[in-house]
C-alpha cells in the first residue's frame, strides 16, 4: 500500500511538472525619455524633440502632455512632435512619457515651458469701404475683407465717429435706415483681431439727396401667422406693397405689436421674423415704408400668444 502511494506521488510531481506554465505579465516599464526639448516655436505652433526611451515590448508608443495631463500618441522611432498653439501670449508646459500595450509606464522627462510670443500683427489688407446705394432715409455700404495671421477678424462700423455694430463677424455690408434726408454723414470700418489689433478703412463721406416723394406706399395685405411660429418667434408672411417711385425691392416693411413698433423687417420680401415684445395675446400688423420715410397704412392685424 505504500508503494502504491509513493507510485502515486511520483505520477503527481511528473503531471504537475509537464503542465505548461502560464506566461507572466511583463511589469518591466520603458526607460524615461531624457532631454526633452523645443527646436521651434512660431506664433501658432511649439515643435518639441527628445532622446529616446527603450524597452523589451515591441508595442509601445510616447505620450506628449500638456501640462502634465492628456496623451498625444506619438509612436516610435519618431521622437519628435509639433503642436498647434492656438492663444498668441500664453504659457504652455509639455513633458514625455513612454508606455507600453500594458499599461507599463515610465517617468516624466523634464519639463519645458514656452510662451507664445503676443500678437501684435493688425489684419490686413485695410478694408476698402465702399457707398452701394443712398437714399433720403437710407444708405447702403460694402466694405472688402481682412486677414488675419493669428484668428477671426470683427469688423466695426462707425458712423459720424460712433460705432454702430462693435465686434461683428463676417460682416461686411449694411444698411443704415432711418437717416435723415439731405444730411451728411462720415463713415470708417475699423478690422480688429482677437487680441485687439486693429487697422482702419478709408473715410467715407455720404450725404442723402433730399426727399421729394411724399406719396406712400399701398399698405401690405394678408398678413398671416406662418406655422413654424412658436413663442417666442413670430413667423409673418404677407402679400408686398407698392410704391409710385420705388421699386418692391427697395420696400422696407415695419412689424409693430399691440400698436408700438417693435423692429424693422425685410426689404423686399414679403416676410420675416420677429420676437415678442410682450406677454400673452400680442396684436401684431405690418407696414410699408419707401425711400423716402413714407409709411403706409397698417395690413389686416393678426394675434400671436406671446
Amino acid at each position: 500500500m505504500r508503494a502504491l502511494a509513493v507510485v502515486f506521488s511520483v505520477v503527481l510531481a511528473l503531471l504537475v511538472s509537464a503542465a505548461p506554465a502560464g506566461a507572466a505579465r511583463d511589469r518591466t516599464s520603458p526607460t524615461t525619455p531624457t532631454n526633452l526639448r523645443v527646436t521651434a516655436l512660431t506664433d501658432t505652433s511649439v515643435s518639441l524633440a527628445w532622446d529616446a526611451a527603450s524597452t523589451k515590448q515591441s508595442n509601445w508608443w510616447y505620450c506628449v502632455q500638456h501640462n502634465f495631463t492628456g496623451c498625444v500618441r506619438v509612436d516610435p522611432p519618431s521622437t519628435t512632435h509639433t503642436r498647434p498653439l492656438q492663444i498668441p501670449g500664453k504659457t504652455y508646459t509639455f513633458s514625455v512619457y513612454a508606455v507600453d500595450v500594458n499599461g507599463n509606464r515610465s517617468g516624466n522627462s523634464n519639463a519645458v515651458t514656452v510662451s507664445t510670443p503676443a500678437d501684435t500683427t493688425p489684419p490686413s489688407p485695410a478694408p476698402v469701404l465702399s457707398l452701394v446705394a443712398v437714399y433720403p432715409t437710407r444708405i447702403s455700404l460694402s466694405w472688402t475683407s481682412s486677414k488675419d495671421n493669428v484668428g477671426q477678424v470683427f469688423y466695426t462700423l462707425t458712423k459720424d465717429g460712433v460705432a454702430m455694430n462693435p465686434g461683428a463677424i463676417n460682416y461686411r455690408q449694411t444698411t443704415l435706415l432711418d437717416v435723415a434726408p439731405a444730411t451728411s454723414h462720415t463713415f470708417q470700418v475699423i478690422a480688429t483681431d482677437t487680441s485687439g489689433n486693429a487697422v482702419h478703412s478709408n473715410v467715407l463721406s455720404v450725404t442723402t439727396p433730399p426727399a421729394t416723394d411724399t406719396v406712400a406706399p399701398t399698405a401690405p395685405a394678408n398678413l398671416t401667422l406662418n406655422p413654424n411660429s412658436s413663442s417666442p418667434e413670430i413667423w409673418l408672411d404677407w402679400t408686398t406693397s407698392t410704391d409710385d417711385a420705388d421699386p418692391p425691392g427697395l420696400i422696407l416693411y415695419d412689424v409693430y405689436q399691440n400698436g408700438v413698433f417693435a423692429e424693422h423687417g425685410s426689404i423686399g420680401a414679403g416676410e420675416t421674423i420677429v420676437y415678442c415684445d410682450f406677454t400673452g395675446p400680442t396684436e401684431v400688423v405690418v407696414r410699408a415704408v419707401d425711400t423716402s420715410g413714407n409709411v403706409s397704412g397698417p395690413s389686416n392685424a393678426i394675434t400671436f400668444d406671446c
